[in-house]
């Protein structure tokens, strides 16, 4: 059936303009056969491109279509269609900070997908809790998620990356460098033997923050200018507001402040366009610090009032309920 095969085709982030083409007849002849599943399917795929193309509001209503499609019909493979457009959903809504919404999807999808014995929804999903409770400061309850995720079967190499850089970045929050550094070595080979090299400019950030955690900053550099160079040629604008924000960290430590207020400028601006609270609120929290190392008081105290701003837009309505029912499944897990 089409639907089985969309899933496992790279064309949403490889060549995702001409796969939308492909998708567009696709869908139109399935609107002619009646076919539910394979209409739903398509729409899903077309949400990926989308979202490979920078156009999350698109996306997250392709998203909605699919499941408007399908949404009385219960068997297995409606269910898998379902299941991915609200890991799709979820993924645009966590982009955003809306982590309620975003928590809402993910844990729909991880019971549907659980039901239903599929594999890499269970794993997605799994890897998307443990998103959540490192937005709230968990990284230990995120590394138990992870660690569920990556014991899924048959993940291809794609999704094992991400869920390793997921793994990564939660031992950079408690400060284990060394394993960090060994992580990477396997996330460098499952991105080397995947169609397209995805999560490259990922990998350079992050081997970019374990050497600065672990105090080698003259190596950290080039792995950081070439994450803000490949996330440049790529248009992916997240990563790139990423990588600038650590590199800026860098050039404070080093005390290279002009250049350091350029990148974390840059990052600003593109976490502004973006509407991405969470990172906006890293990087007033840099700026803040970069301020003040400068002598500027009062910048300093303005950019840590939009740090607390932030703080409060990303984390407003979730922190109770998560802390009483995700983080012990977490830790029992």
């Amino acid at each position: 059936m089409k639907h089985a095969l969309n899933q496992n085709d790279p064309g949403w982030y490889l060549s995702p303009e001409k796969q939308l083409l492909q998708l567009d007849t696709a869908l139109h002849r399935a609107r002619e056969d009646g076919a539910s599943i394979d209409m739903a399917a398509c729409l899903v795929e077309r949400g990926r491109c989308l979202e490979s193309l920078w156009q999350p509001q698109d996306a997250l209503e392709a998203y909605q279509q699919a499941e408007q499609v399908i949404a009385p019909r219960d068997e297995e493979d409606a269910i898998a269609v379902r299941c991915r457009a609200r890991l799709g959903s979820a993924a645009i809504h966590y982009a955003h900070a809306d982590y309620a919404q975003a928590l809402q999807d993910w844990q729909w999808a991880l019971r549907m997908a659980r039901l239903a014995g599929h594999d890499l929804a269970t794993g997605e999903a799994l890897l998307g809790l443990g998103r959540i409770c490192l937005a709230l400061g968990r990284a230990d309850a995120a590394l138990s998620y992870n660690e569920q995720a990556l014991r899924m079967p048959n993940l291809d190499t794609r999704v094992q990356a991400m869920i390793l850089l997921n793994v990564v970045s939660n031992l950079h929050a408690l400060g284990r460098f060394n394993e960090m550094a060994q992580r990477l070595r396997l996330v460098e080979q499952l991105i080397a033997s995947t169609p397209g090299l995805p999560f490259l400019a990922e990998w350079h950030a992050y081997c970019g923050m374990a050497c600065c955690g672990l105090g080698d900053l003259s190596t950290a550099r080039p792995h950081l200018r070439r994450a803000v160079a490949l996330a440049d040629g790529a248009n992916n604008h997240w990563i790139r507001a990423f990588a600038s924000l650590q590199l800026g960290k860098l050039q404070v430590r080093t005390r290279d402040f002009v250049g350091a207020r350029k990148s974390l400028g840059q990052a600003q601006e593109i976490g502004e366009s973006l509407g991405l609270a969470h990172t906006l609120m890293d990087i007033h929290h840099a700026q803040s610090q970069l301020c003040e190392t400068m002598g500027n008081v009062a910048e300093a105290f303005e950019h840590h009032k939009l740090y607390h701003y932030y703080h409060e837009w990303a984390h407003d309505g979730l922190r109770r309920d998560l802390v009483r029912d995700l983080l012990p499944r977490a830790i029992a897990a």
